[in-house]
C-alpha cells in the first residue's frame, strides 16, 4: 500500500470548509481546451480497450465491469489539478466516488425490480434511489468532515 503524508481526512475537511459548491457554470464550457477534449476521448478510448480485452479474456460480466469505470476520470482529474489545483481535484475524485457507489445501489435496485414491475416504473425507481443516496452520501460526507 502507498502512503503518503497528508491526511485524506483532513484535505476533505478542508473542501468541504472552502464553501465549494456544486455548481454548473455555463461560462466555463467555452473554455474547455481542444487539446482537453483530445486527452478525455483518447482516455475514454483507452479504457473501452482493455474492457473490451477483459471481456475477450474472461467473459462479458468481467468487460461489462470495465465499462462501469468512468472513463474520462482520470483525464479529467489530472486537467482539474493542473488548473484549478489539488484541493480542487480532490474535491471532483470524492464527487466521482459518490456517484459511483449510488450507481452501484441504482444497478442492484433494478436487477432486483425487472422481474418484479414494468421496465419504465423499473428504470423511475432506481433513479429516484440513485438520486436519493447521492445526495445522502453528499451530506453525510459534507457533515463528517465539518
Amino acid at each position: 500500500m502507498i502512503r503518503t503524508n497528508r491526511s485524506s481526512p483532513r484535505n476533505l475537511r478542508s473542501f468541504f470548509e472552502s464553501r465549494s459548491r456544486v455548481r454548473f457554470d455555463r461560462d466555463a464550457l467555452g473554455s474547455v481546451q481542444p487539446r482537453d477534449l483530445a486527452l478525455r476521448f483518447a482516455f475514454g478510448v483507452a479504457v473501452s480497450v482493455v474492457a473490451g480485452i477483459v471481456t475477450l479474456a474472461f467473459g462479458s460480466r468481467a468487460g461489462g465491469l470495465f465499462l462501469g469505470f468512468p472513463a474520462i476520470l482520470p483525464a479529467s482529474l489530472t486537467l482539474i489539478e493542473k488548473k484549478e489545483g489539488q484541493h480542487q481535484a480532490e474535491g471532483d475524485a470524492v464527487g466521482a466516488i459518490i456517484g459511483a457507489v449510488a450507481l452501484v445501489v441504482f444497478a442492484l435496485t433494478a436487477w432486483a425490480l425487472f422481474t418484479r414491475i414494468p421496465g419504465g416504473a423499473v428504470e423511475a425507481v432506481a433513479l429516484a434511489v440513485w438520486l436519493a443516496i447521492s445526495v445522502l452520501l453528499y451530506v453525510l460526507i459534507r457533515r463528517l468532515c465539518r
